[in-house]
């Protein structure tokens, strides 16, 4: 019995170990296509790359386990999720120039700045019809419900106090 429940024990912590690995090649290929992007962008030479690289990799990995353990909470996510992206700009300010850190701030600001919802217009074919309100009805008048009698505990023959 031992055995079994080591085994499914064993069975359970490798397929949790599985798809981590399976997501893990994921990333990396994702990393090395925003870093490629990035470098083009910005003018990144070979050692900045290998080390932005690494940056990307990583901030890609938090983002996924936020995005596991938040999935739930999309406020809180959203909030762990800025956290992460300033984190992954203060990291790269210390691997960047000056004039690439500044182009990359110039690319992420279009990202960054906020949304402004335009006001909902209503459809044009959609009739609007008038809306028919109920007349008020009088109060219907609701019995008194009836008062339980409380229980004096010396009536009863368990609670007395007296013996025979």
């Amino acid at each position: 019995m031992k055995k079994y429940f080591f085994f499914c024990l064993l069975a359970a912590a490798l397929s949790g170990s599985v798809a981590q690995a399976q997501q893990a090649p994921n990333l990396r290929m994702q990393a090395v296509e925003n870093t490629r992007k990035l470098a083009q962008q910005i003018a990144l030479d070979d050692a900045r790359t290998t080390k932005v690289k690494n940056l990307t990799y990583d901030r890609l990995v938090q983002e996924n386990e936020l995005k596991q353990m938040y999935s739930i909470d999309p406020a809180l996510l959203q909030s762990k999720m800025v956290v992460v992206e300033q984190d992954y700009a203060e990291k790269l300010k210390a691997v960047l120039t000056d004039a690439q850190f500044q182009r990359f701030m110039a690319l992420k600001a279009p990202a960054l700045a906020p949304v402004t919802a335009a006001a909902p217009t209503p459809a044009a074919s959609v009739p609007v019809l008038p809306v028919n309100k109920p007349e008020a009805q009088p109060n219907a008048k609701t019995a008194p419900l009836p008062t339980t009698k409380k229980v004096n505990s010396a009536t009863h023959a368990s609670t007395s106090s007296r013996r025979p």
